[in-house]
This record gives structure tokens, C-alpha cells and sequence, in this order.
């Protein structure tokens, strides 16, 4: 460690090792840093102490309506395109139920669910309880900054887990520069008021034309959400979206999951160069250890 990094964030470095919380100006800091050695140390040195070693990984197939549901060496099932009519969707989950076995049943973002409900918390419920009843688990896809203003989407999520259905995936649509902040922020602010998730994926889905975001920004950005929020069990990139190289950097950074494995093998390559070979050796290689886990975050066996 440099004398700059020690200077810079050996405060926030003692105060994660007595295992104080860090609020929103801590976050700020992070995601200003010039000194990316010492977010990097501060971002990993949380990660371990939230999850120690492993890096888990999840293999996933994703299905859209009509589509033959095939798991294979899926740990989750994940449904996609919700629609509007509410009735041929709970028969569209009963029948992926059926199909998915023992795999883990996902689907839909929270939206689209609200949508069906005609915008009302209260018909949310309902909604989500039909769906639990049908064989879903969870809702897929709970992007934080498109819940509505502050105070909605603690409700929104209440309403959900009222209905039977986890809330276990919160994720980012487009939000950049200074939006990161307030994402992460209620991010926090709603696993402290309900502790529904198990994942929280920082990082944008989608880059803005207008203004996009370097790697600069985005490891600065897991760094951040991991300090801010220790509550959530783990820090996860898309492994699709944003690739091996910059997923590997963001373990260095905090990341502990990777999501959106691809579930089937491709063997053109050669059995070193499939997916699943790819993604241990990309976390190895940034000195953690590998563990696949299924859609409810549990570590497979």
C-alpha cells in the first residue's frame, strides 16, 4: 500500500475493520477518488469481510413467452416479457414450474408486475400472490431507479413480499454520474426497511449515449455500493453485459457474485474455454474462489 492510499483512505479503511456502517457521504468519497489503489484496497477489504473468499456465479436461462424451457445446467430459470394479460400469465408461470423442476423460478421486473396491478400497491399483492400460488419465487428484476419517487418503492416491495414473491435481485436501468449515488442510496434504504435483497447489481444495464460511463467510473461505483451496502448479502456485475475482463476487475474491487452466466456449455472452443471454465479462471486469476450457486443464492453442491 502506498502512502497516498494511506493518507487518503486509511480512516475509512479503520472504520470498516471495527465494522462501523458508511452513510451517503462515504459513498460520495469513494465514487470521487482519484486514488483507484486505494479504492480498490477498500473496496476488497469489504468484500472479505462481508463474504470472505468465494466469488459465487450463477448459470441462467432466460425465457420469453413461447419459449421451450430446457434447464440443463441452469440454477434459475428466469422469465422475461410479463405482458398484460394477468390470467395467461399465472398459467405462463404454473406451466415453466412444471418445467423448470428444481431449478429456482424467476421472472418478470417489478414494473411490469406493478403495471398489471394498475399502478396500486394494494392490487400488487394480489398479483404477487397469484404468481407465488403459480410457482413463482421471485421477482427477477427489481431495477431502483425506476420505482418511483422515495418513499414508493419501500411500499412496492412490501406489497410483493406481502404476496408471497421475493424481491431478491435490485438492479440499475440506466442510471449515470451523480443518479449512481442516489441508486445506491435507495438501495440501502430499502434492504434496511425490508431486507428482501440478496443481490444488488450497480451497475447500469444499459450505457447512456449522452453521457457514458468509463471504467473508471464503474469500479469506483462497486466500490461504493459494497461500503454503502454491507446489509446486502452480495455485490454482483451481469456477466453478459459487462464481460470477463471488466467482471474480474470488479472483484477487485468489491463484487462478489456474477450474474446471467450463460446456462449451457459451449464446446466448440474446447472444454477450457467454455463458459463456466472461463468464468472460475477469471476469478481465480483475481484471487478469489469460485462457487457456482442456484437462483436463490444458495452455494451448489
Amino acid at each position: 500500500m502506498t502512502d497516498t492510499t494511506t493518507s487518503v483512505l486509511a480512516d475509512l479503511e479503520r472504520r470498516l475493520a471495527a465494522g462501523e456502517a458508511f452513510g451517503r457521504a462515504d459513498a460520495e468519497r469513494i465514487s470521487t477518488c482519484a486514488d483507484l489503489i486505494g479504492v480498490g484496497v477498500l473496496g476488497e477489504a469489504a468484500r472479505r469481510a462481508a463474504r470472505g473468499a468465494r466469488v459465487t456465479f450463477g448459470r441462467v436461462l432466460t425465457a420469453g413467452p413461447g419459449a421451450a424451457i430446457e434447464p440443463g445446467e441452469a440454477g434459475e430459470v428466469r422469465l422475461i416479457d410479463a405482458g398484460t394479460d394477468r390470467v395467461a400469465l399465472v398459467a405462463r408461470v404454473r406451466e415453466a414450474r412444471a418445467a423448470a423442476g428444481r431449478c429456482a423460478l424467476t421472472g418478470f421486473t417489478v414494473p411490469e408486475l406493478l403495471a398489471l396491478a394498475g399502478g396500486d400497491r394494494a392490487a400488487l399483492a394480489g398479483v404477487a400472490s397469484d404468481l407465488a400460488a403459480a410457482g413463482l419465487e421471485s421477482v427477477a428484476d427489481a431495477p431502483i431507479d425506476r420505482l418511483g419517487d422515495a418513499a414508493d418503492p419501500i411500499e412496492i416491495v412490501r406489497a410483493l413480499q406481502q404476496g408471497g414473491l421475493g424481491v431478491w435481485r435490485a438492479t440499475v436501468t440506466d442510471a449515470q454520474g451523480p443518479a449512481r449515488l442516489d441508486v445506491i442510496e435507495r438501495a440501502a434504504a430499502i434492504q434496511d426497511a425490508t431486507g428482501a435483497f440478496r443481490a444488488f447489481a450497480p451497475l447500469p444495464l444499459a450505457d447512456s449515449r449522452d453521457e457514458p460511463a468509463t471504467g473508471y467510473d464503474d469500479v469506483r461505483t462497486i466500490a461504493a455500493a459494497r461500503l454503502r451496502c454491507m446489509t446486502i448479502p452480495s455485490i454482483q456485475v451481469d456477466w453478459q453485459i459487462y464481460g470477463p475482463k471488466l467482471a474480474q476487475v470488479a472483484i477487485a474491487y468489491g463484487a462478489d457474485d456474477l450474474d446471467n452466466v450463460p446456462a449451457v456449455d459451449t464446446v466448440q472452443l474446447g472444454h477450457r474455454r467454455s463458459p463456466r471454465e472461463d468464468l472460475e479462471r477469471q476469478i481465480r486469476s483475481a484471487f478469489a474462489e469460485p462457487a457456482e450457486r442456484n437462483g436463490r443464492f444458495e452455494v451448489r453442491a
